[in-house]
């Protein structure tokens, strides 16, 4: 039997499918699409159908979703019903399941209160981590937002289970390797000894500091430009200098580094000021951390706070830690079924 997970965010589309073969768990497929829902979520299905098409066989859907907070919706009730609908028709064939802050639920469960369904993908994500460390926090930085999951006793003790209630718990930072506008981390940076403030124009964005920092690959980076151009490094250092409105006459590589290097640092401050509220509120010190690239913000920011860190990669590979919400849907309709089956 073939069971898919499907995470559909606001930029990204993570998709991963196990094979189930006498009481073990094998993953067999992990894919990552670029699609920008808050001005292309007409494209889903299409997108959809194109990951139907690629695998074959599968039995079973189980669906996560973040994509209903782009402004492309009116509301996040429009945005879940709209994606509900799509999945739905384009995996009319399949069982499928949505994962909620109420665990598993078919369609039908969801009518008369279908917003259980948005930003429910991290509860996923304890079903998978439960089985590495039955008690820990949980952080993953991806390209757009920080995850910071406490779970004790194999079970998520999270203060927050909505997008709000996360960001006032610190349990979310909406912070990332890629996509965060670089005017939000910081307000004025030093250029040449002064303190220098920054324009609030979406000039540049994470993307490009790791980048420069060589923290990131040019495949790492994969979405769009503030500028629709290029993921080249002369194309970053260019984005980054208009932080500053200046350009690559005005300011050197050993300048730019060193602007970057200081961003870094201070999103590494939001995190640890976030991981802090978690661990003053749980005394866990045990902290799992995965992320894009090599910038290692969150291990960064445990570390600081004397926690002992784990990396996820010693127990899934880097990419199918990049898909780890899709997996975890797959492990809690896996665990709601009851059968022991582990898929690490």
């Amino acid at each position: 039997m073939k069971i898919m997970g499907l995470d559909i965010g606001g930029a990204n589309i993570d998709c991963a499918v196990v094979e189930i073969y006498e009481n073990t768990a094998k993953i067999i497929e992990t894919k990552r699409k670029y699609l920008p829902m808050w001005i292309e979520n007409d494209k889903l299905s299409d997108n959809l159908k194109t990951i139907s098409k690629e695998i074959s066989e599968v039995e079973i859907v189980c669906v996560s979703m973040t994509a209903e907070l782009a402004d492309s919706y009116l509301s996040k009730i429009d945005g879940v019903n709209d994606v509900i609908n799509k999945v739905l028709k384009v995996y009319s064939d399949k069982k499928v399941y949505f994962v909620t802050v109420e665990g598993l639920k078919e369609n039908n469960e969801l009518k008369k209160n279908p917003i259980i369904v948005a930003a429910a993908n991290w509860i996923g994500t304890v079903a998978v981590i439960k089985n590495i460390k039955e008690s820990c926090i949980f952080m993953d930085i991806g390209s757009t937002t920080t995850d910071i999951i406490p779970i004790k006793n194999k079970k998520e003790c999270a203060l927050g289970h909505n997008d709000l209630e996360r960001l006032s718990s610190g349990e979310l930072v909406y912070t990332g390797m890629l996509r965060t506008n670089l005017a939000t981390i910081v307000h004025e940076v030093p250029i040449n000894n002064k303190n220098t403030r920054v324009s609030s124009e979406l000039f540049s964005i994470t993307g490009d500091i790791y980048r420069i920092l060589n923290d990131i690959t040019e495949e790492d980076y994969t979405c769009s430009t503030p500028d629709n151009q290029g993921t080249d490094l002369i194309s970053c250092k260019r984005r980054l200098a208009r932080l500053v409105c200046a350009d690559l006459d005005l300011l050197n590589d050993d300048e730019l580094y060193e602007l970057a290097h200081y961003i870094k640092e201070k999103q590494i401050c939001q995190i640890y000021d976030a991981l802090s509220q978690v661990h003053s509120r749980t005394n866990i010190n045990t902290v799992i951390v995965t992320s894009i690239g090599t910038g290692n913000l969150c291990e960064i920011a445990a570390k600081r706070l004397g926690l002992d860190v784990l990396s996820l990669e010693n127990y899934l590979t880097k990419k199918a830690s990049h898909v780890l919400t899709a997996i975890g849907a797959i492990q809690l309709y896996l665990d709601e079924k009851k059968n022991e089956i582990k898929i690490l």
